[in-house]
């Protein structure tokens, strides 16, 4: 493969993308959801010219002489500097340079305009489009780097309504419930999965039991990064549901509930469903009629025998196993839990 490596100033980017010959969104263009904060703090880099990963482009040059090109890696910076350039949105209030604080680019002054537009990208020529070799690339460049998990690039990014609200609630949560209650391995909580696995119940109240990609996480990060309308209803209706659950679990000592199959995420998920979903229809159930029907219906569900006899034992069973976070397995243990919660599963007395 011949490569090639130089420098080139932001004027000559967006020179070429002003002329049609830049394509910011080819096929292999990988997803990214900078929000406002993220995008005022690039601005900021450029404007202090300090320097930034390289862009990474597919040069193309056709039989007539014309080179286009495709962005392969940058597509976030140069949409920002675009943007910034097309005033849709001003120097941030926290600028490190004061005199460039909250304004749009058509008020800055020609001196710093000028600089802006010289700042200068280390540009890789790939001359391939091809994703295999995209992606080969990238494997080693990365390789020796060690890897964010999605939620640890979501805590470096995002700083607003939301994450804060499910930081605070996720410690809240492990502190008030009993230990391990539900269990996270200590190798994930050092990775933040516990946070993440937080804001899947959060959503959950919020819009009901779907399923999330990491992608589709980090939508739902984004957009309520600014402003998270309905920040106070859902964190509400969930402290309710934890403290009804920590009722539930401790209204026996042995605490035999937190060491049942209820301390998986997927069965912890259906149990903070049901729960709330019970909340919202007016029903108050007694914590140690709840504990009892929970513990005969999960000794149900873990025996082989009692479970092929009872079809929602079946069903909860076979809905916590293949795709137990798609969209239709939770829902179904949802309802599940609920009728266990009523005590209305039926031959629930079996022993």
């Amino acid at each position: 493969m011949q490569r090639k490596a130089t420098f080139q100033s932001l004027s000559w980017l967006w020179d070429i993308y002003k002329r049609g010959l830049l394509d910011l969104d080819p096929p292999y263009q990988r997803r990214s959801i900078w929000n406002a904060p993220y995008k005022e703090f690039f601005i900021d880099t450029v404007l202090n010219d300090y320097p930034c990963p390289a862009i990474f482009l597919y040069e193309n040059i056709t039989p007539d002489g014309v080179a286009k090109y495709s962005v392969v890696d940058g597509k976030q910076r140069l949409i920002t500097l675009f943007e910034f350039a097309n005033n849709e949105f001003p120097v941030s209030s926290e600028a490190t340079i004061a005199k460039h604080k909250d304004k749009y680019f058509k008020d800055l002054d020609d001196d710093t305009k000028r600089g802006f537009w010289r700042y200068q990208f280390a540009v890789e020529f790939i001359p391939s489009e091809d994703e295999t070799l995209i992606n080969t690339i990238f494997d080693r460049i990365n390789r020796n780097v060690a890897k964010l998990t999605r939620q640890e690039l979501r805590h470096a990014k995002f700083s607003g309504a939301f994450i804060t609200k499910v930081e605070e609630l996720s410690e809240w949560t492990f502190s008030t419930l009993p230990k391990n209650f539900p269990f996270i391995q200590p190798s994930s909580r050092k990775q933040m999965k516990d946070d993440e696995f937080l804001a899947q119940l959060l959503l959950q109240i919020e819009e009901g039991p779907k399923s999330y990609s990491q992608d589709d996480l980090d939508k739902a990060f984004s957009s309520r990064d600014p402003v998270w309308e309905r920040a106070e209803e859902v964190t509400d209706k969930y402290r309710m549901a934890i403290q009804k659950i920590d009722q539930i679990v401790r209204s026996d000592q042995t605490l035999d509930i937190t060491r049942s199959r209820l301390r998986n995420q997927a069965d912890f998920y259906s149990l903070v469903g049901g729960v709330y979903a019970l909340s919202e229809t007016g029903h108050d159930i007694a914590p140690d009629e709840a504990r009892e029907r929970l513990r005969q219906f999960l000794a149900t569900v873990d025996n082989e025998e009692r479970r092929a006899e009872i079809p929602s034992a079946a069903s909860y069973f076979a809905a916590s196993r293949a795709a137990s976070n798609d969209a239709g397995p939770r829902q179904t243990r949802i309802n599940i839990m609920k009728e266990i919660l009523l005590g209305e599963v039926a031959l629930l007395q079996a022993s």
